[in-house]
């Protein structure tokens, strides 16, 4: 194993994969470069069980980060690390219909995080307005969260707290230079993990911002823009 790059860092919905299950020959690459001893770190919005089950699927143990990087696992001290002050969100969860009666949360099971908030909204609009809608309201309450936009819904979190700030302290408890690292996604919360690492790619079907930002942009959508990466770097 030649590659400059110790670390494969993969956001999971619209990456590694997209309406179709993962791939056999995904995973078997994603396997070998791991059993080359790559690490390979799945960074994901969704919740902690979620991600260690893709986890399993794939064969990896390692760190993981989930719910926009308020949460941090440790397989190997089997440790749960929080970031970021709970109090606003937590009082936004408590007053959650007084204070935003529009909005629902979604039922699926994936949705339903230990720490963020993601919120639906009962008669959808343009997402940039339920943005605004949610953070003007938020403002006025003096509850200073984060808000990330997610397909058709937003994810609201502690303050300052982004992917990035996951992939940053995963990589000082590991001791990995951010040069060796090269990191994955297709969407606007993971515009923060560029900044975080080496070497950025945008898998094809990525949202045009990211695109203008990654320092490549894969061929292919999804499972295939990451076995062409593999390919290509590992």
């Amino acid at each position: 194993m030649n590659s400059k790059y110790k670390v494969l860092v993969l956001d999971l919905d619209g990456t590694l994969f997209g309406k179709q299950p993962i791939r056999p020959e995904l995973i078997e690459s994603i396997r070998e470069i791991y059993n080359k001893k790559i690490r390979i770190i799945l960074c994901s919005g969704r919740t902690l069980y979620y991600v260690l089950g893709i986890a399993k699927c794939l064969g990896i143990e390692d760190f993981v980060i989930c719910e926009e990087g308020t949460l941090i696992y440790d397989p190997f001290k089997k440790k749960k690390i929080i970031n970021g002050d709970l109090k606003n969100i937590n009082k936004l969860r408590d007053n959650l219909e007084s204070l935003l009666p529009m909005v629902k949360l979604p039922p699926e099971a994936h949705h339903d995080k230990q720490i963020i908030l993601a919120l639906d909204r009962k008669e959808r609009i343009d997402l940039d307005d339920f943005v605004e809608e949610v953070s003007d309201i938020l403002n006025k309450n003096k509850l200073e969260l984060n808000i990330t936009r997610s397909d058709e819904m937003i994810n609201v979190m502690p303050k300052n707290i982004d992917k990035g700030i996951g992939i940053e302290k995963v990589l000082n408890m590991t001791g990995y230079n951010k040069e060796e690292v090269l990191a994955m996604g297709d969407s606007y919360n993971d515009l923060p993990v560029f900044k975080k690492v080496g070497f950025s790619v945008a898998v094809a079907n990525a949202h045009i911002e990211l695109k203008k930002e990654a320092d490549y942009v894969c061929e292919f959508e999804n499972g295939k823009g990451v076995k062409e990466i593999i390919d290509k770097f590992f």
